[in-house]
């Protein structure tokens, strides 16, 4: 896999193919690469998943992470989104849709096919479908035609199984608008809130801090450590290997175009005037009146920045209303329509946006434009050599790891790659101890590395490296004379946690008893405080993990005002009392019953096709080792 996977990532052709053919399913090219072998990664019903189709599935997935997260995609996203699993996963679903739309007679026409081909804009010139280009782009991609629409056929396939499950959902009206009115329903309480580190004047004493020491010894391990050697293969290296032709430079301007434009831009002022969408007629009148008088004075030629400073309700206030040079895209729809729709010095009548009204005065309008080849020419040179020099590096490292594969000891491996060994002294798993570039990344990995093991090619920042374990430091107990200050402050957390809880379970008992928290005797640092109107998924400034604080939040009513058991978050107990709820207006609900509709139906054919996958596989005799995906 890595051989393959070296020979093809680096390019920068495939990438920006990966990242704009949008496929249904990760499997484009799966059994394109001509392999004989037969080693099987998965079965189903004795259907084979091979090794090959595994990799390439993996490649595909890999690439078009790479194509979304870049230089910023790193082992540790790899490893949280469990890649192998996915490829995995991938291939056994695409498996069972095929044998479904076999089952069913479903079928890809001609035209359906040649539709898709022909609206795919990698395979355009001038907007156009261009039979040279297509061919040019698969045979960059190592696939020819005919494999490259059978796998595509196979993906319109699946995708008419999945439109077929997803026909059966829909949501009524009824079910929207209670959803809607559950999910932006508004509650507010009041509290008291009972904070385990306010309480200072706790201090544990010497025998509580040796019995806790003595009970929680395991906690005061010293931490594990390694000592690697490892080699470095960094593109810099084989800058003298790399010549980069003037039809490469072509090549790349052609394909990426759109990253040589520059959109049109406006310059501009404005001038706002506040107004909630849901005013009232009169408050909106009365905002519409003076918005137009602000432009009349401005139309008659007073100093537009001076208005601003006067008039204005938005932020850019104090600077005159400057909101300095952008794109069309970067301001809101109402706004920019208008913005760019009049000249230099132009002043706009008053235009509404969800924020208010604006005036808007252009100072300056700069045309869209796009760079030549010529202007480009030395950046698309040096990023070229770049992805060679890249490329380069890693296969050098690939061909390393392939010796370590094969046999040879590292010190061979390091003469055959003509690198130095180098060594370094003990470091921990966040990478205190080690004097390197990405240090946490790598002492990642080498802990993942079982005593004596090689790892395999890993890129860390621009270079790759191979890191062989000579050495596993394993933990220790540590006396308490080294760990006395985290012990301490250990047992007091403890001590003020536990005085906080039991005196916030006093209270809550009288506040119950007496159905209210004004009647409260409290002490001088303990004050009634209320949150803002919160709603079920949202947050409360001041109060971390709030989950637990809003659900109970939404149990209280004016006959249950007082929750009968104390909220415990990260920050402290909390005792709550109902004070408001607020639901959504009529004219809001309905206002938002289409957006409300169409994510219900998101979300219930989502959890639809997982139930009805589920289903499938469980009729099916799937196997794989999972050995295979550590």
């Amino acid at each position: 896999m890595l051989r393959y996977l070296r020979e093809n990532t680096g390019n920068w052709i495939i990438k920006i193919f990966l990242g704009i053919i949008v496929v249904v399913f990760v499997f484009l090219g799966v059994g394109s690469l001509g392999s004989k072998r037969n080693d099987l990664v998965a079965t189903i019903n004795d259907e084979p998943i091979t090794r090959v189709e595994y990799q390439q599935a993996y490649k595909t997935i890999l690439s078009q992470l790479q194509a979304r997260f870049g230089r910023n995609l790193n082992d540790d996203i790899i490893k949280a989104l469990n890649l192998k699993q996915q490829a995995i996963d991938a291939l056994i679903e695409q498996k069972l849709l095929l044998s479904e739309a076999e089952k069913l007679e479903i079928v890809v026409s001609k035209e359906e096919l040649q539709n898709y081909l022909i609206s795919n804009k990698a395979f355009q010139k001038n907007g156009l479908f261009d039979m040279a280009q297509y061919k040019r782009v698969l045979g960059l991609n190592s696939t020819n035609p005919e494999i490259f629409e059978q796998n595509k056929i196979q993906d319109l396939m699946v995708e008419k199984v999945r439109r077929m499950v997803n026909s059966t959902v829909n949501v009524s009206d009824n079910e929207a608008k209670l959803f809607y009115l559950f999910q932006n329903t508004k509650v507010a309480v009041d509290y008291l809130a009972f904070t385990p580190s306010s309480y200072t004047d706790i201090k544990p004493t010497r025998e509580q801090i040796q019995d806790f020491y003595d009970k929680n010894k395991e906690n005061y391990m010293s931490e594990s450590k390694r000592k690697v050697i490892y080699l470095k293969f960094s593109p810099a290296d084989y800058k003298d290997q790399v010549e980069v032709l003037q039809e490469d430079i072509q090549d790349y301007y052609d394909q990426n175009i759109e990253t040589f434009e520059t959109p049109e831009k406006i310059e501009a002022r404005h001038i706002l005037i506040k107004l909630d969408p849901e005013a009232d007629s009169v408050t909106t009148a009365m905002a519409e009146n003076k918005a137009m008088d602000i432009y009349k004075k401005a139309a008659e030629g007073e100093d537009f920045e001076t208005l601003a400073k006067q008039f204005s309700e938005g932020p850019s206030r104090d600077s005159g209303g400057y909101l300095g040079t952008f794109e069309k895209s970067s301001m809101v729809k109402p706004f920019a329509d208008a913005a760019f729709a009049m000249k230099a010095g132009d002043i706009s009548e008053p235009v509404k946006t969800q924020f208010g009204l604006h005036i808007i005065k252009v100072v300056a309008k700069f045309d869209a434009s796009i760079q030549t080849l010529a202007q480009v020419s030395k950046k698309i040179k040096l990023i070229l050599e770049q992805d060679d020099m890249q490329n380069i590096a890693y296969d050098r490292a690939g061909e390393a790891f392939d010796a370590v594969i094969d046999g040879d000891d590292f010190e061979q491996v390091a003469l055959i790659s003509d690198k130095k060994i180098i060594k370094t002294d003990a470091f921990d798993q966040n990478g205190k101890g080690l004097i390197i570039p990405n240090k946490k990344e790598f002492a990642q990995t080498a802990f993942a590395l079982a005593a004596e093991d090689t790892s395999d090619v890993k890129q860390l920042g621009d270079s790759y490296y191979l890191i062989k374990i000579i050495e596993r430091i394993v933990p220790a107990i540590q006396t308490l004379d080294i760990v006395k200050a985290d012990v301490q402050k250990n047992v007091t957390s403890k001590l003020q946690k536990e005085f906080a809880q039991k005196q916030a379970q006093e209270f809550l008992d009288k506040a119950v008893a007496q159905n209210s928290l004004e009647d409260l005797s409290l002490p001088d640092q303990i004050k009634i405080k209320s949150t803002p109107l919160f709603t079920r998924n949202g947050s409360i400034e001041g109060i971390l993990n709030a989950n637990e604080f809003i659900q109970a939040g939404f149990t209280l009513n004016d006959t249950q005002k007082i929750y009968p058991r104390l909220v415990e978050t990260s920050t402290g107990y909390y005792i709550l009392k109902f004070k408001e709820k607020k639901e959504p207006a009529g004219t809001e609900v309905i206002k938002n019953l289409k957006t409300v509709k169409d994510e219900l139906v998101w979300k219930k054919q989502t959890q639809s096709y997982q139930a009805w996958l589920m289903q499938l596989k469980k009729t099916k005799k799937i196997k794989y080792d999972p050995a295979f995906l550590n």
